[in-house]
């Protein structure tokens, strides 16, 4: 069974494609012998996408933003943007973007990028929000 990235990316291309139904069951039917998508293996489905690209499809890439990087994952990051965030909406911080984050994460700590913060770095950076926080009146529950 294909991924349900596949699966997206194979219904995208047909509709981008301006594929009616039949005709995109016709290539399922022809190419691989099966009605419906989902019972593709993931090699069938790679398969298929690149029959779509062949035929003029172009898979979009979402484009991140200047100053944007993905989720954190590590607990101790997840709370300093959960801190940023309730600082910014109090009105303490006037900048609220990660580019913003990151520069208090330098200025704390001396590394450029929280990622590469270690675990005592993250927790300095930690305490100083809720510093920030206290001075304010910033309540973080």
């Amino acid at each position: 069974m294909p991924t349900r990235a596949d699966l997206a990316k194979i219904h995208i291309a047909k509709k981008e494609l301006g594929l009616t139904d039949d005709e995109y069951r016709d290539i399922l039917r022809a190419k691989f012998g099966k009605e419906s998508a989902a019972k593709l293996t993931p090699g069938q489905a790679f398969s298929l996408i690149n029959h779509f690209v062949s035929k003029g499809w172009r898979p979009k890439h979402q484009q991140k933003l200047p100053g944007m990087y993905s989720r954190p994952t590590d607990p101790q990051e997840r709370k300093i943007v959960a801190m940023w965030i309730t600082l910014h909406k109090a009105g303490v911080v006037r900048n609220g973007s990660d580019s913003a984050l990151q520069a208090f994460v330098s200025r704390v700590t001396g590394v450029d990028s929280m990622r590469w913060c270690t675990t005592y770095q993250k927790q300095a950076v930690i305490e100083a929000l809720k510093a920030w926080g206290d001075r304010e009146g910033v309540d973080f529950d």
